[in-house]
């Protein structure tokens, strides 16, 4: 009776432990490889987003230096050389009469990040922000 119960345990198929275990690691090799292939796409992609941002952020600063003739920074003007100032998104100046806003006159959109006050900006008028691309 022993041997008929095991001739039918061996005839019933299924996966044995090992089997499903050997799956199970090629499965998990799968997933680790898709997600680091994937990181990098992800870094490109927060790096290229930044460089658009700074680029805007760049094109309104120089409209509201032109028009201004100050620096959206909190005391209205460029910082010395070799110094950076943060950029104020809210710096407002009047001219006949009429006030004009950084944010949203000059800026239609608020960059990434612009509460955290890593936006600056030299004494060159260049904007740059103090974060790493992969961080954006």
């Amino acid at each position: 009776m022993m041997s008929n119960m095991m001739q039918k345990r061996n005839k019933q198929g299924g996966f044995s432990f090992v089997e499903l275990m050997i799956a199970l690691l090629i499965f998990v090799i799968l997933i680790a490889v898709v997600i680091l292939a994937t990181q990098g796409f992800f870094t490109k992609a927060r790096g290229t987003s930044m460089q658009g941002d700074i680029h805007t952020v760049k094109n309104a600063v120089d409209a509201y230096l032109l028009q201004s003739f100050k620096a959206p920074t909190e005391n209205g003007q460029l910082p010395q050389s070799g110094e950076y100032a943060l950029i104020d998104f809210n710096a407002s100046f009047t001219q006949e009469g009429k006030t004009y806003k950084f944010y949203p006159g000059f800026l239609a959109k608020l960059p990434r990040h612009s509460g955290e006050g890593v936006w600056r900006i030299d004494n060159a008028g260049m904007v740059s922000i103090d974060m790493a691309p992969d961080k954006y």
